[in-house]
């Protein structure tokens, strides 16, 4: 088999357990809401104490750790079985589970502060919440991204200094060049996980850095390296980052407008308590996945165009 084959194969499945996966979620969220389960977990949550953001973790918290586990068959053959099928994973189950809880912790803990945030807002401004709601977002992205260097990124993968000073020297070069200022460049022990390679540039201002796998510096050459993060350094001279999350952020508040207009209709038609009824998470979370489904390929067609 042709290494365009196995590739066309690979990503073929890779989509299919994507749709699979959006299915399934659809199908929970309407059988957990219709069924009367979210009213119940609600009653449980609250059970425990009468203080909203106290009772909103506790339905959070099940509510995530259910759909992990009930998502973990489908994940584990994408992300594990699937990955060594094509020799792509140098990882043991164990190794690969522990970076895999580490992952779905971190997605809950953020989780956690969307939720807690974005239901205050619904409390506090039932006219108005979309649009603090989107501005939190489009903050907690920036903040993100300037924690993730420094954060989440040493969570899973291990920085090294770069022992090729030749290397360095041409990508240093590159920036001053372009006069965009670099704190340092990294390695990060991908090697560990997976044969692929990569690179990115992560950070922001002087905590601007380049990171580059160990394998992406075993497997090409000093040229082909520095092409590679001449393509990332590209983006930031050409304001792509910015481009991207202007459009990210005009669907995030299309997306929690039409939640709104959504709400207006479901208070009375689902006997809601009000706009921050936890129990209705699981249709707000529907609308997002069918909403992402039609914007996420004109985000990626974008995407595609500013890489090309």
């Amino acid at each position: 088999m042709s290494d365009t084959t196995r590739s066309t194969e690979y990503h073929k499945l890779k989509n299919r357990l994507f749709f699979i996966g959006l299915v399934l979620d659809c199908l929970l969220l309407l059988v957990f809401f219709f069924s009367g389960l979210s009213a119940l977990l609600k009653s449980f949550s609250f059970s425990f104490s009468d203080y909203k953001l106290i009772a909103y973790a506790i339905y959070t918290v099940i509510f995530c750790v259910g759909f992990y586990l009930i998502h973990f068959p489908l994940h584990m053959y994408s992300g594990f079985i699937w990955e060594h099928k094509f020799s792509l994973s140098n990882q043991s189950f164990g190794a690969w589970f522990k970076d895999d809880l580490k992952g779905a912790l971190l997605s809950l803990f953020l989780a956690l502060i969307l939720v807690e945030v974005i239901y205050m807002f619904l409390g506090r401004f039932p006219q108005t919440w979309w649009v603090a709601a989107g501005i939190f977002w489009l903050f907690f992205s920036f903040i993100l991204a300037k924690v993730t260097p420094d954060v989440i990124v040493p969570l899973f993968y291990k920085y090294e200094d770069i022992d090729n000073s030749s290397l360095k020297e041409r990508i240093f070069k590159l920036f001053k060049q372009c006069k965009v200022s670099l704190k340092n460049i990294y390695a990060i022990d991908l090697s560990t996980k997976t044969k692929k390679a990569n690179a990115f540039m992560c950070g922001l201002g002087k905590n601007r850095r380049v990171v580059l796998s160990d394998t992406l510096l075993k497997d090409f050459s000093e040229e082909e390296v520095e092409v590679v993060v001449a393509h990332e350094l590209a983006h930031y001279k050409h304001k792509d980052i910015i481009k991207l999350l202007m459009a990210n952020g005009v669907v995030i508040f299309i997306g929690f407008f039409l939640i709104h207009l959504y709400f207006r209709y479901a208070v009375d038609a689902y006997q809601l308590s009000g706009l921050d009824d936890i129990a209705f998470l699981p249709m707000v979370l529907l609308v997002f996945s069918l909403f992402g489904l039609v914007t996420t390929p004109i985000l990626n067609s974008y995407s595609r165009a500013i890489e090309r």
